[in-house]
């Protein structure tokens, strides 16, 4: 089963440790678009969108690829805010026990002026593979920047391991230097459109868009859609005092479903 689940990846994106997985549900409805916005899974979208967190939170959120326990992901963050800066900690798990990836991130993020922020995260990274393989230890790092031009439009570009991190040297392999931009635009105070582009030095450029309608005071819609592979997202989110949750899914036309879902805990 799991060489199966490894081929199904390998043929959309590939199971590349260090690529950049958006995280939370509300991005994964919006088809996986993040980088332009500042919310509390900024702690893994773009660490420069935590600055504009105003109290301690903490969350958890998976992504599970094609209804698959093997390709089941999760993630852990915490956010504290203080008047330097956002500090922030994040953990992500993927595999199973013949496969799996582990990823500990902790970053620093800070605003200058009213409409730019800037964000930096070290990572350390863990591939684990049964039988002979052994471990592979790697550290890293991502970078993230945001630019709010006014109360509408907000500009985001994250990169992550810009420095060269060999994986191994015969065949030579590297963690995959990716950059992605994007934008977000909000229309009124209930709609906003999402839009960027993701590339990294191997894999096709991807597109994502995706919008977030605010119907009613507790409720969101949202859908998506993103290229290579080609999918569409759907989900909702709902507030309910200190928690909020976020729930999603994307369907591939062959392969199927995809759930994703968060929940964010706010202290204050």
């Amino acid at each position: 089963m799991i060489t199966i689940c490894f081929l199904i990846l390998a043929t959309f994106r590939g199971f590349t440790i260090g690529e950049r997985t958006p995280a939370g549900g509300r991005s994964f409805a919006m088809g996986s678009t993040s980088v332009a916005s500042g919310d509390f899974w900024s702690l893994c979208n773009n660490q420069a969108g935590t600055a504009c967190l105003k109290g301690v939170s903490a969350g958890f959120g998976f992504e599970n690829h094609f209804l698959l326990k093997d390709l089941m992901r999760e993630q852990l963050g915490f956010a504290l805010p203080l008047e330097v800066g956002t500090f922030g900690m994040v953990m992500s798990r993927f595999g199973n026990n013949q496969y799996s990836e582990m990823k500990a991130g902790l970053s620093f993020s800070r605003k200058f002026g009213k409409q730019f922020s800037a964000g930096i995260q070290l990572d350390y990274l863990r591939m684990q593979i049964a039988d002979d393989y052994g471990n592979k230890n790697l550290l890293s790092c991502e970078i993230g920047l945001m630019y709010h031009a006014d109360n509408h439009l907000a500009i985001g570009i994250q990169v992550l391991n810009p420095v060269p991190v060999k994986i191994t040297s015969y065949p030579l392999e590297q963690l995959p230097s990716t950059i992605c931009l994007g934008l977000s635009y909000r229309f009124s105070d209930e709609f906003i459109t999402n839009v960027e582009a993701e590339k990294d030095l191997e894999n096709p450029l991807i597109i994502r868009a995706g919008a977030e309608y605010h119907f009613a005071r507790p409720a969101y819609a949202r859908i998506g859609i993103s290229t290579s592979p080609m999918s569409f997202t759907f989900g909702f989110g709902l507030e309910f005092g200190k928690f909020k949750l976020d729930m999603a899914s994307g369907y591939h036309q062959v392969l199927g479903f995809s759930p994703s879902g968060s929940i964010i805990y706010s202290f204050k």
